[in-house]
């Protein structure tokens, strides 16, 4: 079992290193398709002479070839080692995708690399636009748009899967889906750009039409292409076999497990799903329609779906290196092993630590159900002094100020995009940045300080002095790597924020009685703001259970300090 793990982990490594370096051939050939945009004449002098020439080179070439083949064959491979189709959406559609691309770049190929190679047809972007403008725009300029489109989605979405659970990654998502959808369309105007230049120089110049237009018969030209149109379709076809072959494949072999000796797995709540051997027990799941929680989809970069093993432990093979690792991580005790990479060959009971979930979503529209790490800033106010409160009033008086004061600053929380993630007695918590905008969620959180700020100091004037004393309070904000996710019963779950952050909030509003402030700010807040404010008093406190590790603050005693950042605040590069 571990030279399987150790197979395994070559195999994913030979299949990222080769889909990179696809991706960027695709990148490069798309700015290449942009550079359209200065007519033909640019596309083939800056893209095809300049940015396409070291992947026209022997080693380029090579590089492509190989690393098209060795990918194409590995997803084959997946592909019928996969035991069931039950999946997510977003990896039926890259599966999908990587079947169709090789039908759809099998023409382009032969009539380029091929061609060329073969019968010495010209490669240049005036005979191909010429090809798909003018001789055959109903089919060829179709599957070439159908292909590009194709091609990048399917990368994308590769990139997106291995990038998605980085730290980094919801800070920059915006700014990868821009540039995402930046080059495909750049590289769709440059292409219609050069398309039109190349049909009105066809219309203007015989002589054009005559070097990059379909060729006389009886040269060599249309040998070529007579060449091409032979063996395009026949390429197809033999690709078609192969997959053909793949599915027949998998098929004799369900065929052959059902009929052999089955496992069963039984679960702690008394189901029990028989299965043909092989399956991982997140397969068995899946094909008993059982839900079992997996974020990154069986590739072992998570541990969602573990599973503590009761019955069967000692006949399980060693973890790989991968399920290894990722234990490891988690300390987890020796019969806890990760669903999606045990295969059990014999009967087995097992309890899966981690509920699947709910199917809840923010009203945002980004689903949580299994949580996400993301930097967020998170919000404490409370009322100082608050049993004074009752303090010559009446209770009904009191429950009715503390009312409006949670009301004045859960409206404010809310008005800014803040989700508050609990109230205890005249304590709120609340996060901000929950969408992976870090940098939105910090300013946000900021400006719903000054506005609960401002609406307290509201209540506290127009009361006139009639019912007690003014509402004195504090505010902490803090910004900081969590877990954020639902949390509660199925259709009553609250959204919530795990991690140090809130209570690194909840220390600093603590400390601004002992700091003689309103307001306390750390510094990491600050720099997830991206705002500098030199105008504010700095400090440095200690938070208990950091280790005495004290950490940077801006203390904030009056309100005109925070509501004025027009002038002193200077925006961080």
């Amino acid at each position: 079992m571990p030279t399987l793990g150790v197979n395994i982990a070559v195999e994913r490594t030979l299949r990222l290193s080769t889909g990179l370096l696809l991706f960027a051939y695709a990148i490069t050939h798309f700015i290449s398709h942009a550079t359209g945009l200065f007519f033909a004449a640019g596309i083939q002098a800056i893209g095809h002479d300049i940015l396409l020439a070291p992947w026209r080179s022997k080693i380029g070439l090579s590089l492509l070839l190989v690393s098209f083949i060795v990918h194409a064959a590995l997803g084959l491979r997946a592909l019928y080692r996969r035991r069931h189709f039950q999946m997510p959406a977003i990896e039926a559609i890259q599966l999908g995708l990587g079947l169709v691309i090789p039908l759809l770049l099998i023409p382009h190929a032969t009539n380029v690399r091929l061609g060329e190679a073969i019968w010495g047809l010209n490669d240049s972007y005036f005979r191909i636009l010429y090809l798909y403008w003018i001789t055959d725009p109903a089919y060829g300029l179709v599957r070439q748009f159908l292909l590009l489109l194709a091609v990048w989605t399917h990368g994308c979405l590769g990139l997106h899967m291995l990038l998605r659970y980085r730290r980094w990654h919801p800070r920059w998502a915006k700014a990868l889906l821009a540039v995402a959808i930046a080059i495909p369309a750049l590289a769709i105007f440059g292409l219609n750009n050069a398309g039109w230049s190349v049909i009105l120089r066809a219309t203007t110049d015989p002589a054009f039409a005559g070097v990059y237009g379909p060729p006389a018969p009886g040269t060599s030209a249309a040998t070529g292409v007579a060449g091409v149109a032979w063996l395009t379709p026949r390429l197809q076809l033999g690709w078609i076999a192969i997959v053909a072959i793949v599915f027949l494949l998998r098929f004799i072999r369900d065929l052959r497990e059902r009929r052999a000796n089955s496992i069963r797995v039984r679960y702690s709540d008394g189901q029990s799903i028989t299965a043909p051997r092989g399956f991982s027990i997140l397969e068995v799941s899946r094909w008993g329609r059982r839900a079992h929680a997996s974020v990154c989809g069986g590739r072992a970069r998570c541990t969602t779906c573990r599973v503590r093993v009761l019955e069967g432990f000692e006949q399980l093979g060693a973890p790989g290196p991968a399920e290894a690792s990722a234990l490891q991580r988690i300390g987890a005790p020796e019969r806890v092993r990760l669903a999606c990479q045990v295969r059990p060959m014999h009967d087995v009971a097992v309890a899966p630590l981690l509920a699947p979930g709910s199917r809840q979503r923010l009203a945002l529209g980004f689903d949580l159900r299994e949580g996400r790490e993301l930097l967020v800033t998170a919000l404490h106010v409370d009322l100082r002094d608050s049993t004074r409160l009752a303090a010559g009033r009446l209770p009904y008086d009191a429950l009715f100020i503390v009312d409006r004061y949670i009301q004045a600053t859960t409206g404010a929380i809310q008005a800014h995009g803040g989700h508050i993630t609990s109230v205890a007695g005249d304590g709120v918590m609340a996060v901000f940045g929950v969408d992976g905008d870090a940098r939105v969620g910090a300013r946000s959180a900021l400006a719903a300080a000054a506005a609960l700020w401002r609406a307290i100091e509201t209540m506290n004037a127009s009361a006139g002095g009639d019912s007690g004393p003014a509402l004195r309070f504090g505010i902490g904000v803090h910004s900081g790597l969590s877990v954020v996710g639902l949390i509660g019963l199925p259709g009553q779950a609250t959204l919530q924020f795990l991690g140090d952050t809130g209570n690194v909030a909840a220390r600093l509003e603590a400390l601004t009685k002992e700091m003689d402030c309103t307001m306390i700010i750390s510094e990491a807040a600050l720099e997830a703001a991206a705002l500098a404010r030199p105008d504010w008093r700095a400090a440095e406190v200690s938070i208990r259970g950091r280790d005495g590790e004290p950490i940077a603050v801006r203390l904030i005693s009056s309100h005109d300090e925070l509501d004025a950042p027009k002038a002193p605040a200077l925006a961080v590069s």
